[in-house]
Parts: structure tokens; C-alpha cells; sequence
């Protein structure tokens, strides 16, 4: 069925992020309607936007395809309120708007966490990749750039083009953020002790976690719901 409908938008010549952002919608549409109950017992642990990364002992969610299905834009989630003592959310944030959906999600979170809960957030980190930018045209984060562009073996291939992916990788990046952006929206949702750490600052916490190596271009932002709210 999806190849059907991928030919006939084809054929209609649409745009390829138009495609891409009508099944992302049918995906969010489906994961409102298709009811799943949760898993039994229910982890302490949240994972939003597993994907392919599903962990040990951990409640791993996404829009598809993964224990139990959500939208992150759909909010209250279906989950019950103070029972989590840890949400990690790796690369997802980026694909929300910043306001509403992001300030919006993280005051979800803090419902969802107990007091003295912890939440672990990573996304592209607009500081970097501007400096990136602006110290060498983009060359120090040139990673994986053939894997998404074929035309980047070609010589003298533009590798600033990598910033452009960034931003907004075939429609389905929303904004950037740095830390200034996500320390606000987390505190205004209520959360404290915000601090920006590193990749292996997360793996010391949760080891089960597979390592993405992805310090040259995300920030790491840690947080807590405080004992007393």
C-alpha cells in the first residue's frame, strides 16, 4: 500500500518532503486512534522516541513500530502521572515545534516523573553547528555526508551543504536549539538543576544505552522535577 500511494504522489510530480510528510502524518494520525495497553508491569523507565534503539527494562516509545505507540504532539500522553523516575528522549525534540509542541511536552514530562525524577534530552545543537560554520564551512562535522547526498563524492562537493541537512533534513526538523532555548522551556515547565552535559555523562547513568558517539554535533541537557513541588 505505501509503495502504491509513494508512485501515484510520484506521478502527481510531489514535492519528495511532501511525501515524506504525509506518512509521517498518517503514522501520528494511527498512533492517536490504535489503542495499546500499556505493558505490564509498567517499566519506571521511559524512553521517548526509541526507534531502532529499544532498551532493557525500559517503557521504549515512539510514533511506530515500538512497545507502545504515541505521539509526542498529542498531549497528555496516555501515561499515568508521577510514576517514571527517568525519561531519556535522544534526537526527537528537533522533530516538534519549539512553541507549542516542545514547551508543551516537557510540562508532560514533568506530570510523568516522580519528585526527584530525572530527565535526559538530546538534540542538534544550533551552537555548534554555527560555529561549525563559521570556523571551517562545516568541515569538522562533515560525518556521513555521501550517505545522504550520492553528489557529495563529487569534487569540491560543498560539505557547508551539511548545515542545510541540519536545519532541516528533508522537512522533518521543526527548529534547532541550543542551551539557552532548552534551559527556559525546562524551568518554565517546572524543572530544576538544568545542566548541560556530555554523551558519556548519560551512558554513566544508564549504560544499557547503546553509545551514539554524537558529541560533535548534539547537546546533552540533564533535569530534574524537584523533591518538592
Amino acid at each position: 500500500m505505501k509503495s502504491l500511494v509513494v508512485r501515484t504522489m510520484q506521478r502527481l510530480r510531489c514535492d519528495p518532503r511532501t511525501i515524506s510528510g504525509v506518512f509521517f502524518d498518517l503514522r501520528r494520525l494511527v498512533a492517536r486512534m490504535r489503542w495499546q495497553p500499556l505493558p505490564q508491569p509498567l517499566p519506571a523507565r521511559l524512553q521517548l522516541g526509541a526507534g531502532a534503539r529499544a532498551v532493557r527494562g525500559w517503557l521504549n516509545c515512539d510514533i511506530a513500530g515500538s512497545q507502545f505507540n504515541l505521539d509526542l504532539a498529542t498531549l497528555p500522553l496516555p501515561l499515568p502521572s508521577g510514576h517514571f523516575t527517568d525519561i531519556v528522549s535522544q534526537h526527537v525534540i528537533e522533530h516538534l515545534e519549539y512553541d507549542p509542541q516542545v514547551i508543551d511536552l516537557f510540562f508532560d514530562c514533568f506530570r510523568l516523573l516522580q519528585p526527584g525524577g530525572r530527565i535526559t534530552l538530546s538534540c542538534p545543537d544550533m551552537e555548534k553547528l554555527c560555529r561549525a560554520y563559521l570556523e571551517d564551512g562545516c568541515a569538522a562535522i562533515d560525518h556521513g555526508l555521501k550517505r545522504h547526498w550520492p553528489r557529495a563524492a563529487l569534487p569540491g562537493f560543498p560539505v557547508q551543504h551539511r548545515l542545510n541537512y541540519y536545519f532541516h533534513q528533508a522537512g522533518q526538523h521543526k527548529n534547532l536549539m541550543d542551551f539557552g532555548m532548552l534551559k527556559w522551556a525546562l524551568e518554565h515547565a517546572g524543572f530544576t538543576e538544568v545542566r548541560h552535559v556530555q554523551e558519556a555523562d548519560l551512558l554513566a547513568a544508564y549504560p544499557e544505552f547503546p553509545p551514539r558517539r554524537d558529541d560533535f554535533e548534539s547537546l546533552y541537557v540533564t533535569a530534574r522535577r524537584p523533591l518538592a513541588t
